[in-house]
């Protein structure tokens, strides 16, 4: 068995936005169970996208999964979630997941510049 590694998350909505990320989180409890922590939402302009505001919150859990299998399950919560690729073209975001650290790597790396990646940071247990 693989030990636990500590992981980050970020969620972001751009479209029913609340229920997307009610949904989301959901998910992700069912998933990663008891061991989870969610920050506060938070508001947020559209970054590099003509949009509506984004809705979003940082996840902190451990895993014992390696990086591709949690990749591929994040990916199917997003689909869960409504997201689609021909709606990002579009710049329509039902749901996106971004990991942000998986064990000691760190992915995104321009996300952790972000405002609010860096407020939603106090919320972090490690």
């Amino acid at each position: 068995m693989t030990e636990n590694k500590e992981l980050i998350l970020a969620l972001g909505s751009n479209c029913d936005q609340e229920t997307c990320m009610h949904e989301a989180i959901s998910r992700l409890k069912d998933m990663f169970g008891s061991d989870i922590v969610f920050s506060e939402q938070m508001w947020t302009a559209p970054v590099g996208i003509e949009s509506d505001k984004f809705l979003n919150c940082l996840v902190f859990t451990h895993t014992s999964h390696n990086l591709g299998n949690v990749t591929k399950a994040i990916k199917h919560i997003e689909k869960m979630c409504g997201s689609r690729k021909r709606a990002r073209t579009n710049n329509i975001v039902k749901m996106d997941i971004d990991i942000l650290k998986y064990g000691e790597q760190v992915l995104h790396e321009n996300d952790w510049t972000r405002d609010y990646v860096i407020k939603l940071m106090k919320f972090s247990p490690f």
